[in-house]
């Protein structure tokens, strides 16, 4: 992939200029185009951006020293842009064209329009229009934000995409910048980069600046008492949840000591316990540990008829049935408004069709006065279809603390709560024959027991017998545990459906608010998210940066960069001791070519680099290191836009052989404090110049 054409009219300097670049073949693969400062080379970088991502490029024109403010700076840019001849003449469009060879046969021209006024300002219209083309023959064009194509859709799948373009099209400056920053920030600011993080914070920003705007819509509300609410029902959940950890723990310290009954059991007979009698000893002990067992869940269920069905039965019978009743009936009265909802749109459609009808014909015509009776009718034989309601819907709703779900559920309690007398004297009967074996069992374990004769056995049963108060004291904390969570919980989804309702009112209210917190929600996952995206590559340009750093440095101590989570970094020798250079000029920018270098192999993009004032202030021993590092890939298109004091005739010889192309830039003063420039092809800065 290379870029094999850039045409700029009536751009800066450049009145009508062309660029054309070979495919990088015959391990020629650099393109020089060399200007003394102020010659339009920089206005190359520019071009390229401006073509390529439009208004998006603004945040990456560091050079034109403008904020990334699209409503001022790319306006400001353009206008500034728009040639001098141009303006003067009363010309009105502006294009930069850049044509991208993916193959020999396959290329995709782009050509981006800005259009302006008699007086030099941008009227706010441009055009990018797309073509593929195959073996030189242009397909239909497309232009970007028309018919569902986006152009930055295409650059993303078959070029570079905007946010890591600056790692591949770049200036001198740049690097000077990034360089004089700290190395944790330059790793920062390439991790960012290369993670798309640059696309996120302009969401967020972006969402803030939707929030402030869509605020200034939302009528004040009184949300005192729905704070209040929401910090109950927060309190009673965060209790909710200790009271189920209680019972978890309580839960798992009763099986190990469930575990430790049973080994001290196993040990009791091992001991002799029974007196020759072993296996009746450990199986009555195991016997009257499930008849506890059934003993507490009878209990229990006691316990929850006594607690939670019982009451119900104290209540007056025909005030329970009114309840019902009225529930029963409420459901019916929903159901009815639900569907009377759901119709009403549909009559203004039919009165609209039936008012509109024109066939049969009425002859006389109708009279307004007529229309209007009609209308009339319609209305009351509509309004007739639902009112007055059912006779079995409710006349008034009582409970409207129930939503349907709520109603529905508590219909489902009613009718499970039904309660006899046997059912308790039952239990009871079982709780009392329970006790009795349980007694029965422990008096023939004593009996089994035999003889202690060196007060082991008396030991053991005294740790069964504490091991067992322990399970049972665990039991019953667990029951109480239970019932606090079970009233907790009814507590907490009463609250919780409260809540809801109540936020649904206020959402209701002002729909605004709901899109405001939903942005505000989206905003705090970025906030989560950025962080956490740094370890996915920070090994993989930890050993990128480590291969270009060896290529541009000219001290060979070094073996390993390392880059941490945090975006510390040590550069490491071979002893695997951590190297301390002096933070020379040259050092910080070698350091910060080698992260732009690593972050474009990251990308995975194999794409053309364009670099502008690209050895910036290197001494010559590390710019012979970076030019050779440029030549070193062959199958990648480099194009180097250099001025007379950096790849001077003198380097320019070292790389020739490299070289695939060459321009010199020259400017011409046209009056009115207008420049003109031109581009002399396969022409370069002459011997001498350095």
């Amino acid at each position: 992939m290379w870029i094999s054409k850039l045409e700029l009219i009536c751009f800066k300097s450049y009145q009508q200029q062309t660029f054309s670049f070979p495919e990088p073949s015959d391990e020629k693969n650099v393109v020089l185009i060399g200007g003394l400062n102020g010659y339009g080379k920089t206005s190359i970088l520019e071009a390229l951006y401006l073509c390529l991502y439009g208004k998006d490029a603004i945040v990456h024109l560091a050079r034109a020293g403008l904020k990334s403010d699209d409503k001022k700076g790319y306006p400001t840019f353009l206008e500034r842009a728009f040639n001098g001849e141009a303006k003067r003449d009363g010309l009105d469009t502006m294009i930069v064209r850049v044509v991208i060879n993916r193959s020999k046969t396959k290329a995709v021209d782009i050509s981006r329009k800005w259009f302006f006024r008699t007086n030099g300002t941008w009227t706010g219209e441009e055009e990018a229009i797309v073509r593929n083309v195959i073996r030189d023959i242009p397909e239909m064009p497309r232009i970007d934000g028309k018919s569902n194509f986006h152009l930055s859709d295409l650059l993303d799948e078959i070029f570079v995409p905007a946010h890591v373009a600056p790692f591949f099209f770049f200036d001198g400056e740049e690097v000077k910048k990034l360089a004089d920053q700290s190395r944790i920030e330059q790793v920062k600011h390439g991790l960012e980069g290369l993670l798309g993080v640059v696309l996120l914070r302009s969401l967020a920003d972006r969402l803030k600046n939707y929030e402030a705007m869509k605020r200034s819509d939302v009528v004040s509300v009184n949300e005192d008492n729905l704070s209040k609410l929401l910090d109950s029902l927060l309190s009673n959940q965060d209790q909710l949840k200790l009271l189920r950890d209680d019972a978890e723990r309580s839960e798992e310290e009763k099986n190990h000591l469930r575990a430790e009954q049973q080994s001290l059991i196993e040990r009791i007979t091992a001991a002799g316990g029974g007196g020759g009698d072993i296996a009746t000893v450990k199986e009555l002990v195991e016997e009257r540990e499930q008849i506890r067992n059934k003993l507490r869940d009878s209990q229990k269920k006691l316990e929850d008829i006594l607690s939670g069905r019982l009451p119900f039965h104290l209540v007056p019978k025909a005030l329970m049935e009114g309840f019902r009743n009225q529930l029963i009936a409420e459901s019916k009265y929903d159901e009815w408004e639900s569907e009377k909802r759901t119709l009403e749109p549909k009559r203004a459609l039919f009165e609209n069709a039936f008012l509109s009808e024109t066939k049969p014909n009425i002859q006389p015509p109708l009279t307004d006065e007529q229309i209007d009776a009609i209308k009339e009718r319609i209305e009351t034989a509509w309004t007739s279809l639902f009112y007055p309601p059912p006779d079995d819907c409710a006349k008034e709703t009582v409970h409207a603390y129930l939503h349907e779900p709520l109603r529905l559920k508590a219909l489902e309690f009613l009718s499970t709560i039904n309660l006899g007398q046997r059912e308790i004297h039952d239990l009871l009967n079982l709780q009392h024959d329970l006790q009795q074996r349980a007694d029965e069992l422990g008096r023939k374990i004593s009996r089994l027991e035999g003889i202690d004769h060196d007060g082991t056995l008396s030991s053991l049963k005294k740790q069964l017998e504490d091991i067992q108060k322990k399970l049972d004291y665990l039991a019953d904390h667990i029951r109480v545990d239970d019932r606090k969570i079970a009233a907790l919980d009814a507590q907490v989804s009463a609250q919780s459906a409260e809540y809801q309702r109540e936020q649904k009112k206020l959402d209701d209210s002002s729909p605004v608010r709901s899109f405001i917190q939903k942005s505000e929600r989206v905003r705090k996952v970025i906030d989560e998210v950025i962080p956490a995206l740094f370890p996915l590559k920070v090994g993989e340009l930890a050993k990128a940066m480590t291969v270009v750093y060896k290529q541009l440095a000219h001290k060979d101590q070094v073996a390993k960069i390392e880059i941490f989570d945090d975006g510390t970094t040590k550069i490491l020798g071979k002893t695997g001791n951590e190297v301390s250079f002096d933070r020379s000029a040259g050092e910080n920018q070698i350091f910060a070519t080698a992260l732009i270098a690593g972050l474009a192999k990251v990308s995975g993009v194999n794409a053309p680099m364009v670099v502008d004032t690209p050895l910036g202030r290197l001494d010559s021993k590390h710019r012979e290191n970076i030019l050779r590092f440029w030549t070193a890939d062959k199958n990648r298109q480099v194009i180097l836009l250099s001025q007379d004091e950096e790849i001077d005739f003198h380097f320019y010889k070292q790389i020739a052989d490299s070289v695939c192309k060459t321009y010199l830039l020259e400017h011409l003063d046209v009056g009115d404090g207008i420049g003109r420039t031109s581009a002399k092809e396969d022409q370069y800065f002459a011997r001498g110049r350095r």
